[in-house]
């Protein structure tokens, strides 16, 4: 007999999957058939983790089931990804192999120190919140006798080297104008996209806030934007892990990221010359065809810039378009909470934290200035 199918009051489809060992799981679709095909692959997955033999099971297999039959039905798309990925590249490789019964606080202790070693605190902090969530969940449904984290201490972030932000230089920046603004010999430009990376520069704006940008947002009268979306790049879960969807999220990073941002005139002139070129009545940025643009894409669009600038050393390089600009107005002297605000961070502790060592320099030439003082 089919499993019954009951339509939920957010018009979502459910099915509840018996898995074994008396447990039985929901699973959820937007079509009675996506619910259904969802619920097949659960099966198979249970058959394959035995979980009504956990004490086998290995972290790895354990934490898949975590991830595939309950994270994914709670976070969004693009968050749901990063936890993913945080699994497969920060604690499968350390303790996937091991049992998740046998699993010790010293080897979880051991994991946070090599991640530590060759990646940022935040990164190390979201393996073990990912960790223990799916621990603690398992000790709450007593699928796991003891909970190791409980013992585990998160290094200390002090004891962390903390990178200093990358900001671009001024020759890097003008040479960054020079190529974004370059034009063929018949006149064309040669990005299309070239003054969207100016805008960000001249603004902070994040850059799935640029993409998601609608005219209607821009008041050239008052010379402000208004910020209130997001563009992400997901994987489909629907197509198989190497496809992606582009899609807009009508609210923002945080709440505080929903603000209006002041234009100066370089980045009014950005926004002239984006509706110049794209020539879209809708979005600011937007393709040849008048959908969303890629984030990726327009990640492989700078790096190509930046190497016709022969700039090297940046990680995060369209972020770093956000971090010159912030850098530019501590270094100028600008009120940190005024930098916060235009930066849409939560909280100012968030901007401090981030441009600790540009805030520091700040301080000493502060004090400097008291040399004269006799």
């Amino acid at each position: 007999m089919a499993d019954k199918a009951t339509k939920r009051s957010d018009n979502r489809f459910e099915i509840k999957v018996s898995i074994g060992g008396g447990k039985r799981l929901s699973v959820y679709g937007n079509t009675e058939a996506e619910a259904r095909r969802k619920a097949k692959e659960l099966r198979t997955k249970a058959a394959k983790y035995d979980l009504a033999n956990i004490s086998k099971l290995s972290v790895q297999s354990y934490m898949e089931h975590w991830l595939y039959s309950i994270k994914i039905h709670e976070l969004k798309p693009s968050s749901f990804d990063r936890v993913e990925q945080s699994c497969k590249y920060q604690i499968f490789p350390h303790i996937g192999s091991i049992q998740i019964q046998a699993l010790t606080a010293d080897d979880i202790q051991k994991m946070l120190s090599e991640i530590a070693k060759t990646h940022s605190y935040s990164t190390m902090k979201k393996a073990y919140n990912n960790l223990n969530s799916c621990l603690t969940l398992g000790t709450a449904k007593n699928e796991i006798f003891r909970n190791p984290m409980l013992t585990v201490s998160l290094p200390s972030k002090a004891k962390q080297e903390t990178k200093e932000i990358r900001a671009y230089n001024r020759n890097e920046i003008n040479a960054i104008v020079q190529e974004c603004t370059r034009k063929y010999q018949n006149g064309k430009y040669v990005y299309r996209y070239g003054y969207a990376f100016l805008l960000m520069l001249n603004t902070g704006i994040r850059l799935g806030e640029a993409l998601y940008l609608k005219w209607e947002d821009v008041d050239f009268e008052t010379n402000t934007i208004y910020i209130h979306g997001n563009v992400s790049e997901h994987k489909s879960r629907e197509k198989g892990e190497t496809k992606y969807i582009i899609e807009e999220q009508h609210t923002t990073k945080t709440k505080k990221s929903v603000r209006y941002v002041s234009l100066n005139k370089n980045a009014a002139e950005a926004l002239r010359k984006l509706k110049e070129i794209v020539n879209d009545d809708k979005c600011v940025i937007a393709t040849e065809e008048h959908t969303i643009v890629s984030p990726h894409n327009m990640h492989r669009i700078f790096s190509s810039i930046l190497r016709k600038c022969n700039i090297t050393g940046v990680n995060d390089i369209v972020h770093s378009l956000r971090h010159t600009f912030a850098t530019t107005l501590i270094l100028k002297g600008e009120d940190i909470k005024v930098v916060s605000e235009l930066l849409g961070h939560s909280d100012v502790g968030t901007t401090m934290r981030t441009y600790y060592h540009t805030i520091e320099k700040q301080k000493k030439k502060a004090v400097q200035r008291l040399d004269d003082l006799y």
